[in-house]
């Protein structure tokens, strides 16, 4: 059942189809290196009481990224948190590791469409997420094409191997969406060699202000 449609996917409501997928990934090594809520395993039933708990109580909107051409399952987009007090929510999307060229900007695509969706239908004013640095910078500048900015540090947000690890904060306003044109914009431009260079140089530049080995 669909709720969102892109260009290229569809965001479907959660069903039993990918449950099985849907929990491979999350119990996936790759996963578990950056997300900690995926430290614990879990098996589909318990994956499955967990969403229709997660959706019942109206904080969070959860969808299943698929391909539109065969519905092939790629990964999910999540608004967390939402407070309509606050006009706030987190985006968080886990996804596939192999993707091809057709399907490669999936959380990308996803991504523009969920935070049309929160600025334009829920009337939210900030979306917010974090993410695991330096493990997913190349995903960060990425973000940061999208209109994300750099909000703040946490230095011991995870601890592996009894050390403590960074993670960084992002952040996109629903004025900065509107004003840089975010929904208008091809990801292939967004996402432009030229345009990651340039958000990479603005990184480096916020790093080394921050003196962040």
């Amino acid at each position: 059942m669909n709720f969102i449609q892109t260009e290229n996917f569809n965001l479907q409501v959660p069903s039993k189809d990918n449950l099985i997928k849907w929990t491979e990934l999350i119990n996936s090594p790759e996963v578990r290196k950056t997300i900690l809520s995926t430290l614990i395993p879990k098996t589909p039933d318990m994956q499955w009481s967990w969403l229709q708990n997660e959706l019942n109580s109206k904080k969070r909107i959860l969808l299943e990224i698929c391909n539109k051409e065969n519905n092939f399952f790629l990964g999910v987009i999540s608004l967390s948190n939402i407070d309509h007090e606050r006009k706030s929510a987190q985006i968080a999307t886990i996804s596939i590791p192999t993707k091809n060229k057709k399907n490669r900007y999936c959380v990308y695509e996803s991504r523009n469409a969920v935070l049309k969706y929160a600025f334009n239908e829920l009337s939210l004013n900030k979306v917010y997420g974090a993410m695991a640095y330096p493990e997913n910078k190349s995903f960060l500048i990425n973000n940061m094409c999208m209109g994300f900015e750099v909000e703040g540090l946490n230095h011991a947000r995870r601890w592996v191997n009894n050390k403590p690890l960074m993670n960084i904060n992002y952040f996109i306003t629903r004025s900065i969406f509107e004003r840089k044109k975010i929904i208008d914009n091809k990801i292939d431009h967004l996402l432009s060699k030229k345009n990651r260079s340039l958000n990479e140089e603005k990184l480096n530049q916020i790093i080394s202000y921050l003196k962040i080995e």
